[in-house]
């Protein structure tokens, strides 16, 4: 069930993604490795902002107009909503560690879509229990105008644990 949402949701997301303003044409053709460095880069700044418990940091890593949408399914909109998302889980789970590793990042000209994949580990701040989870992400990015490739969308799925 939770891969049919995922695929669901990832072609959703890709029509949202053909749905946006078509990109200007590159000056100059695309440096992929160039472009993944980029990526990987701001991807460590996201998981460094999400270990250090950093709901607002990791809020600053999306547009404006940016949406989240987590594995159940719901949205989460602009900076704000992914403020208090965030903080919510900051509340109740100190992170001890956090891996997002990227395995494709695909060229749209001001846009780029990264497929990826993540870990975490923490403990529960209530019952102090270890948690942990991994899954799978994509990631629509935006170079904005400044030039900076911020989340316009985000969509994770969560690995259910293995069983014993």
């Amino acid at each position: 069930m939770a891969n049919h949402r995922f695929l669901c949701s990832l072609g959703l997301l890709l029509v949202v993604a053909s749905c946006a303003a078509p990109a200007k044409m590159p000056e100059a053709a695309v440096d992929p490795a160039a472009l993944r460095d980029a990526i990987q880069g701001r991807e460590r700044e996201w998981s460094a902002a999400y270990l250090a418990g950093n709901a607002s940091g990791v809020a600053a890593m999306y547009t404006e107009d940016a949406a989240t949408i987590q594995a159940s399914g719901d949205w989460t909109r602009g900076r704000d909503g992914i403020t208090k998302f965030y903080q919510a889980q900051f509340d109740t789970l100190a992170v001890t560690a956090r891996e997002d590793i990227t395995e494709e990042v695909t060229p749209a000209g001001d846009y780029a879509i990264e497929v990826g994949h993540y870990s975490f580990q923490g403990t529960n701040k209530v019952d102090k229990t270890p948690r942990s989870g991994a899954g799978r992400y994509m990631v629509l990015w935006r170079k904005d105008a400044d030039g900076v490739w911020r989340l316009l969308r985000d969509i994770g799925s969560e690995v259910p644990p293995k069983k014993p």
